[in-house]
């Protein structure tokens, strides 16, 4: 936070550091606006225009981490104008969404190498498989775009949030992080959502899911309270997380499940009444 120079510099250099450039991005937006969250943002997709243009890397994985440094900046603004994270978590999902739209329709060729490219890869496990695997479609990996753009925006904005307490507000980010809660209208709706994306094709069913990032995210805020207001071993945040990653879709349907309960029943007043009581 010395001065432009330095942050732009830092974004530079960080690409080559998971994290660091969004959430210098982030801070950046946060304490100064968005304007000069896009010219750090500029510096920052420098190194992936240069690997756009002369790198053998699909350049579509390219345009996607792009786009999400661009991400940050719009959902950075959204929290530093709402002071609120229902707001911003589904600020993070639309605009992530619509930022893979985009990218779709404006580099549609190079969507379709990449297609093309793991057709090649699925017709060779079938052929050692000695079955048919499923391949995934060109609307299919759009939305795993936007999966990857909302989740890594949100997670480089924890880190930019986090650097910004450690400055400004010592200890704050934790005490803000257990605080992350929907309101009961918001849950309602994004559970609504998932619900009438069972209904839909594979090929939709990857999108309408999005809705389910907001109510991950605040069942995992109430699960580091509910470790740090019963005082229990920093060990169950390791099983949640190991389990999230092994069990990913057991786990985070029961994550989703919290947070949706937590939306209409404040479980934290619960928890807290319980441990004074």
């Amino acid at each position: 936070m010395r001065g432009r120079m330095q942050a732009c510099l830092t974004a530079l250099l960080g690409s080559f550091i998971p994290f660091v450039s969004p959430a210098t991005i982030g801070l950046v937006t946060l304490t100064k606006g968005s304007l000069e969250g896009a010219l750090v943002a500029l510096w920052a997709l420098l190194p992936l225009l240069v690997g756009y243009f002369i790198s053998g890397a699909t350049p579509f994985l390219t345009i996607v981490s792009g786009l999400a440094l661009i991400n940050m900046v719009v959902v950075a603004n959204v929290l530093r104008q709402t002071v609120a994270w229902s707001s911003t978590l589904s600020g993070a999902v639309i605009a992530g969404a619509l930022f893979a739209l985009v990218s779709g329709v404006v580099f549609g060729s190079d969507l379709a190498s990449i297609v093309l490219e793991i057709e090649a890869l699925f017709a060779q496990m079938s052929q050692q498989l000695d079955q048919s695997v499923v391949m995934p479609s060109g609307t299919i990996m759009l939305g795993i775009s936007a999966w990857m753009i909302t989740l890594s925006t949100i997670a480089s904005l924890f880190v930019s949030r986090w650097w910004q307490a450690i400055l400004y507000n010592p200890g704050g980010f934790q005490q803000e992080f257990h605080g992350i809660r929907l309101e009961s209208k918001l849950g309602l709706l994004l559970a609504v959502l998932m619900g009438a994306g069972v209904l839909l094709s594979d090929d939709y069913r990857i999108w309408v899911q999005l809705a389910s990032i907001p109510l991950l995210i605040a069942g995992l805020a109430l699960v580091h309270y509910w470790v740090k207001v019963k005082a229990k071993s920093g060990h169950w945040l390791v099983f949640v997380y190991i389990g999230v990653i092994l069990y990913s879709p057991i786990m985070m349907a029961l994550l989703v499940l919290v947070g949706l309960a937590d939306s209409f029943m404040n479980l934290r007043t619960r928890l807290a009444s319980d441990t004074h009581g």
